[in-house]
């Protein structure tokens, strides 16, 4: 570090790193520019904007396992509000720079690419470019204005320069094209939220920032009280007429009025609750619309700001809510279906586009909001996650929220009046109750130990014949009898008489009369066996078996006759009948029995899952389309 006085005042200037060329003087704010071993006094510099920075000099953070300080900030102002540019020198000796913007914070390092980088007014949002070989994406074009520095920079800025950037996103880190030099500096680095770079170790106190206290002024549109409480307010809307008002305006410009009659948020305005273990305070509220095929549908999104963990938003559309955030990687739209995105090794589908319209304002926004301001948003879910990009002229921006039931936002937020209950499915609403695919795996497990058993039970079965003789057809003669001799039958269970016949383009009837010598009992059966075949312009065909199994349940133990009275067409070949009388004989009826009742609990869980899809998808852009089951 080294240490000059400062031509101004005397105090001790301090340079914390030696590609640092200009300095501000923290006692009397002259701008102090390095000349070899001299310091030139170019001015007092302007006043910083107050804001709500989560960050400030010399705060001390980490990134993975090396620590930074930030060394100096750069302040600017574009069209929608503040942003800061913070300079850190890493304890690695490598200087880099923490931005924020988003709800997200930025680290980026100066590199050299060899692309040839077009002009400024060539780039559009969404555009697809390629730096040192990689794909971005453009997600932002603004023309900022310097309003003040703090601390120590690598050049000279002065209040008032113009720093025209273009920022990109890519699926894995982020970029920013800085065309206020020529040839444009190029910084790569990472999109990542405020946790990841906090240094758990720091003291407390260099964690945050003092900040500013309520300012109090009378609305401009109706004279009501309004009180701007956070420091980087830039708009805030009226809760008395809706109209939304610019507080850093000396003369508190009206950005935009009230289209329509004020309708008071469901959760009140400061509240404060804790979500998903952050604590999180309700700062703004505003009401969005769009129109499909000429009916409008609204939503209420509200502002939520965690000194922990920066902003979010609390979306609500007929009683379903959500918490979303910026994300810090660009999704992935699916090249070979545009209706498909990829984030985190998980697949969305598209469900919609819209262009949403502000209509209502209530409350303190970090960005100049207004009435009427419109964007395209297009959402893909993946329940219980919902992706949405919303596009503007001038910025690409993408969330993911994940959906809350109304109970965990009441018990967060303890509204006066009870939330309504919610209307309808949600784009992104989980099913209710286990998944169908759950289901299946069951009946899969249960098939495969019944079919184990099945097979055990055929295997281990007593299945033996006790009794077997032949039916000659004699010649010239169409009807033919058998007799069998006593048949012993020992044990319970089943009997099989089994049939087998050389018939060969004919066929045989035999009435089968199996008879219990000791109770005189009958049981009779009526068998025909034939085969047929042949050849015709279709080729070679075949119908028929010449084997025939015939099977009699619950035959008590005891001595029988079987009868046989057989009959055949006349003029062909005598047939041979192999007849064969089998006790115990495996009945797979009862296993497909089984396996039928085992499918109706998945078969129901399909259906109601294929029923809930259909009505999700029917306020979607393919709503005649099936959607199908990710289960």
């Amino acid at each position: 570090m080294r240490v000059a006085p400062c031509p101004s005042c005397g105090a001790q200037v301090e340079f914390h790193s030696a590609a640092s060329v200009m300095a501000v003087c923290g006692y009397c704010r002259s701008t102090l520019v390095r000349r070899d071993v001299n310091l030139e006094n170019l001015g007092k510099m302007a006043e910083l904007a107050e804001d709500r920075s989560p960050f400030r000099l010399r705060f001390r953070g980490l990134h993975k396992t090396v620590g930074f300080e930030l060394i100096g900030r750069l302040q600017l102002n574009y069209q929608g509000g503040y942003w800061n540019e913070w300079y850190a020198r890493f304890d690695d000796g490598r200087l880099g720079w923490v931005s924020e913007g988003s709800g997200l914070c930025y680290l980026t390092f100066e590199q050299a690419i060899k692309t040839q980088l077009p002009p400024f007014d060539v780039y559009r949002v969404g555009q697809s470019i390629r730096l040192g070989g990689e794909p971005y994406t453009v997600s932002n074009i603004e023309t900022a204005h310097c309003v003040a520095v703090e601390g120590e920079l690598p050049f000279e800025a002065t209040p008032g320069f113009p720093a025209p950037a273009v920022d990109l996103r890519s699926e894995t880190g982020f970029a920013s094209l800085d065309y206020s030099e020529q040839p444009p500096k190029v910084y790569i680095g990472l999109a990542l939220t405020l946790e990841e770079l906090v240094d758990p170790a720091a003291p407390k106190e260099t964690e945050r920032p003092k900040r500013a206290q309520a300012r109090d002024f009378k609305c401009t549109n109706c004279g009501a009280p309004i009180s701007v409480k956070l420091a980087d307010t830039k708009a805030i809307g009226c809760s008395h007429c809706g109209a939304v008002v610019d507080p850093a305006d000396p003369t508190l410009a009206i950005v935009s009025r009230a289209i329509e009659a004020l309708r008071q948020p469901k959760l009140p305005l400061g509240s404060v609750g804790k979500l998903r273990g952050k604590q999180y305070a309700i700062i703004g509220y505003l009401r969005r619309a769009t129109r499909i095929d000429g009916i409008r549908y609204d939503w209420d999104e509200y502002l939520l700001h965690s000194e922990e963990a920066g902003y979010a938003w609390l979306t609500e559309y007929n009683g379903h809510w959500n918490l979303a955030k910026a994300v810090t990687r660009q999704p992935k739209i699916m090249p070979a279906r545009q209706t498909q995105a990829r984030f985190l090794d998980r697949t969305y589908k598209h469900f919609q586009h819209c262009q949403a319209e502000v209509v209502q304002v209530l409350g303190e926004f970090n960005w100049r909001v207004s009435i009427g301001e419109t964007v395209g948003v297009d959402d893909y879910v993946s329940p219980p996650y919902l992706l949405s990009s919303e596009r503007s002229e001038t910025e690409l921006t993408w969330s993911l929220s994940e959906y809350l039931p109304p109970a965990e936002v009441e018990a967060a937020f303890k509204p006066q009046v009870k939330l309504p209950e919610p209307v309808g499915i949600a784009p992104n609403q989980p099913r209710p109750g286990p998944g169908s695919g759950r289901y299946w795996a069951a009946f899969a497990a249960f098939a495969v130990l019944a079919l184990i058993l099945q097979a055990i039970f055929a295997v281990t079965a007593a299945s033996r014949t006790v009794w077997q003789g032949d039916l000659n057809q004699p010649e010239g003669q169409q009807q033919y009898t058998l007799s069998s001799p006593p048949i012993h039958i020992e044990g319970g269970g089943n009997l099989e008489i089994r049939q087998q016949v050389n018939v060969d383009n004919q066929w045989l009837y035999t009435d089968l009369t199996l008879v219990n010598q000791t109770t005189g009992e009958v049981h009779r059966l009526g068998r025909e066996i034939s085969y047929y075949s042949g050849s015709d312009s279709d080729g070679s065909w075949s119908e028929g078996s010449n084997r025939d199994e015939a099977l009699l349940a619950d035959i008590p133990a005891g001595d029988y006759l079987l009868e046989v009275d057989a009959e055949t067409e006349p003029g062909k070949a005598p047939l041979q009948d192999r007849i064969a009388v089998v006790r115990g004989v495996p009945i797979w009826v009862n296993f497909w029995v089984l396996l039928a009742c085992l499918l109706v609990p998945p078969l129901l869980a399909w259906w109601r899952s294929v029923s809930f899809e259909t009505r999700r998808w029917a306020e979607s852009d393919y709503a005649s389309s099936d959607s199908g089951d990710d289960d």
